[in-house]
């Protein structure tokens, strides 16, 4: 029995799983279209934005006539949403998981069986990707249920590294292009593709000299013409491996080639990239904008959606797509460092899908730039009336400004109460 059902608003209840609305994800406040109503006012929302038929999936939750879930309190404004249950992730056992302990326990296992993957394929091993194809749909079950949670998981991880791998990469372009994929609205398929090629993508660079991909100065000539082989590269290493689904060396093969026919190394003609290559570009895109790269220094967040911004105004690439990763990262992405009209400085720990420029934030420094002892969050979207209006000025550099990142994102994660 098909699982899989349109049913009017008015039907709709908590317990439900949403696995499709009737309005594009500009018209809704929701950063994906898949999730379980957990809260009444998601379907208040829901109604307030004029959605009138939704498709539930079943088999994640209540069917039509089924006794309904109880109701649960409204979550204050900094609260995280309820966790939605993983299907196939393994998570913390005392049952009190939050979504940050399941994202993190989800993302710590991923990362462990993409790093033995790669250490295999870098020791001469051919390549296993039956063991990755759990990998992603365990990151796939995890961001659908819980995309932020992910996102800052991802933000915490990059903060801490101080070396990256092959693997750290396609881990990072691994989530971003899932999220991208889903809130694109991919097929299982195409999204199980899609993340077996942005695990993948790099895996030539084993056919080059070592030192090649850790460069930490810019390029010479010669190693420019090296570095472009390595899309060509990957299909001779996957070769050697389990079978490889034609989507995805097709993806790997193209995630350098543009929309605008510039790209690398076959200069594909423009138009011919296939949407599938884009989406997963234009992850990589973002991770090597916010990482130091070939004696480059990283941008920050948000000049990095500017630059993705003015790439895809330039038609390298598809404007809609980069319409998507804006959607999903937001203007000021989360972990971002920013300062607000009342010279306060704080931290972005939330996205409101409605207004880019009005974030969820954590104030760390008040007006007379001292650390705040007990940060406080802040919605700028539902601003208390009783202080004064905040806006966001422009974004900070963390370093510059001696800001220690991560001890307030992982406040943010962990459900601390300010």
């Amino acid at each position: 029995m098909d699982s899989i059902k349109r049913i009017p608003i008015d039907q709709l209840t908590v317990g439900m799983f949403i696995a499709g609305l009737d309005q594009p994800w500009y018209r809704t406040p929701f950063l994906l279209h898949k999730w379980l109503v957990s809260n009444p006012d998601d379907i208040v929302q829901l109604k307030r934005h004029g959605i009138q038929i939704v498709t539930i999936d079943t088999k994640r939750g209540l069917d039509v006539g089924a006794a309904p879930a109880p109701t649960l309190e409204p979550p204050s404004i900094e609260a995280e949403p309820a966790p939605a249950p993983a299907e196939t992730a393994t998570l913390p056992t005392d049952g009190q998981a939050s979504p940050a302990a399941a994202s993190a326990a989800v993302y710590r296992q991923a990362m462990e069986a993409v790093d033995r993957v790669f250490r295999d394929i870098e020791a001469g091993q051919p390549p296993k990707i039956a063991a990755l194809k759990p990998v992603v749909r365990e990151l796939l079950t995890q961001i659908i249920e819980q995309p932020e949670a992910m996102m800052i998981q991802f933000c915490l991880d990059k903060m801490r590294r101080f070396d990256g791998t092959l693997a750290n990469h396609g881990m990072d372009v691994c989530v971003l292009t899932l999220i991208l994929a889903v809130e694109n609205g991919c097929t299982e398929p195409d999204m199980e593709a899609l993340g077996l090629s942005a695990l993948l993508h790099d895996i030539g660079f084993v056919r080059l000299p070592r030192n090649l991909y850790r460069k930490t100065t810019a390029l010479t000539e010669q190693e420019q013409v090296l570095m472009r082989q390595h899309p060509q590269l990957a299909a001779s290493v996957l070769s050697q491996g389990d079978r490889v689904p034609e989507t995805v060396t097709k993806i790997i093969a193209e995630h350098h080639e543009y929309q605008d026919g510039t790209g690398f190394p076959k200069l594909v003609k423009a138009g011919a990239v296939s949407s599938l290559a884009q989406l997963m570009a234009l992850a990589d895109a973002y991770d090597d904008l916010v990482t130091t790269r070939y004696g480059r220094p990283p941008l920050l967040p948000h000049d990095a959606i500017r630059q993705l911004f003015v790439l895809g105004a330039k038609g390298r690439y598809d404007k809609n797509l980069v319409e998507v990763a804006i959607k999903v990262l937001g203007v000021y992405p989360l972990g971002s460092l920013i300062k607000l009209n009342t010279n306060e400085c704080a931290v972005v720990i939330g996205l409101n899908h409605e207004d880019r420029l009005r974030p969820r934030v954590r104030i760390i420094k008040g007006a007379d730039g001292e650390r705040q002892q007990q940060p406080v969050d802040i919605d700028l979207q539902n601003q208390p009336a009783d202080q004064p209006a905040r806006s966001i000025l422009r974004a900070l550099d963390p370093g510059t400004e001696h800001i220690d990142l991560p001890q307030y994102l992982d406040l943010a994660v962990g459900g601390a109460s300010l």
